[in-house]
């Protein structure tokens, strides 16, 4: 019977600790920063008096979101120097190691144009197709009623929806998406590409994504969402496009969530329908866009 050598085992174990070690020390992190934030805030509102312990019950969804805000800030900066070192590996496998990138005229960096730059086009392509699959994708799990049938989804529903506006802007638009970027694309799936087919990567951590949100509704959202992010990250090669992704589509949700009048148009079979086919067209001339620029190298 053949027996596997230890020296594989090794080999293996050292790759998948290479790949999830940035994730296991953010949440272990985050989780500490949290822990101790919330139960300074709980020692100082009881220290002030029953007046401050109840604004901070009233509160509680929009202090525990800023909470978590500063903890996830907390978390990822340690992560920095390593997603400094993955996104120059990425660069230099996709274009060598040219330093044509370093050496383009101020007008061209200023453009965002070329071929190391984003454009214009890329970075609408992004916003419409964030815009796009996040209403879609929800109005599909509303339409299909899957939402209804998770208890915890509800749960975390109703405390992210309560939290105040400008609050909510902060987080969700600008902090969760560049925190979990920086450790799922800009960490993960880059030292995944490494090790695995760019297309098993870009599958396998969107699927990590949709894990980490931990309930079967945001697990399945973000699973999807996650795949699309890490596509268009090797589509286009620029580390600004996934978060650009990100932050819109928390926003969209976000913003929609709290017009009435807006759900109610869009929360519909034709809604959905639209919505996801308006992500089919960007997908579709993303990938033109690209055949274009292969042929045209040629």
């Amino acid at each position: 019977m053949p027996i596997m050598n230890s020296d594989h085992n090794n080999h293996w174990f050292n790759r998948m600790w290479e790949i999830f070690c940035p994730f296991l020390f953010f949440f272990v992190l985050y989780s500490v920063v949290f822990i101790l934030l919330v139960s300074l805030c709980r020692v100082i509102a009881g220290g002030l008096g029953e007046e401050y312990q109840t604004g901070l019950t009233k509160y509680a969804e929009t202090v525990t979101s800023l909470i978590s805000g500063l903890s996830m800030l907390i978390g990822v900066l340690p992560l920095i120097p390593m997603l400094r070192r993955e996104l120059r590996d990425h660069k230099q496998s996709v274009y060598g190691n040219s330093t044509t990138a370093d050496n383009k005229s101020g007008a061209e960096k200023r453009a965002g144009s070329g071929k190391y730059g984003i454009t214009v086009v890329q970075i609408v392509l992004t916003i419409v197709l964030a815009a796009a699959s996040s209403l879609g994708l929800n109005v599909l799990l509303a339409l299909t009623r899957i939402v209804e049938s998770s208890a915890s989804y509800q749960d975390v529903a109703r405390q992210q929806y309560s939290v105040m506006l400008g609050a909510g802007m902060i987080l969700f638009g600008l902090i969760s998406p560049i925190a979990e970027e920086i450790v799922f694309r800009g960490l993960i799936f880059n030292r995944m590409r490494r090790y695995f087919p760019h297309a098993a990567a870009v599958v396998a951590s969107g699927v990590l994504f949709g894990i980490y949100h931990g309930n079967p509704v945001q697990g399945l959202y973000g699973g999807c969402m996650g795949i699309l992010m890490a596509y268009l990250y090797e589509r286009m090669h620029s580390f600004v496009i996934p978060c650009l992704f990100h932050a819109t589509a928390n926003l969209m949700v976000y913003t929609i969530a709290q017009s009435p009048v807006l759900h109610g148009m869009l929360f519909t079979v034709p809604g959905c329908a639209a919505l996801l086919a308006g992500s089919a067209v960007c997908v579709v001339i993303i990938e033109t866009e690209r055949r274009r620029k292969c042929i045209s190298k040629y």
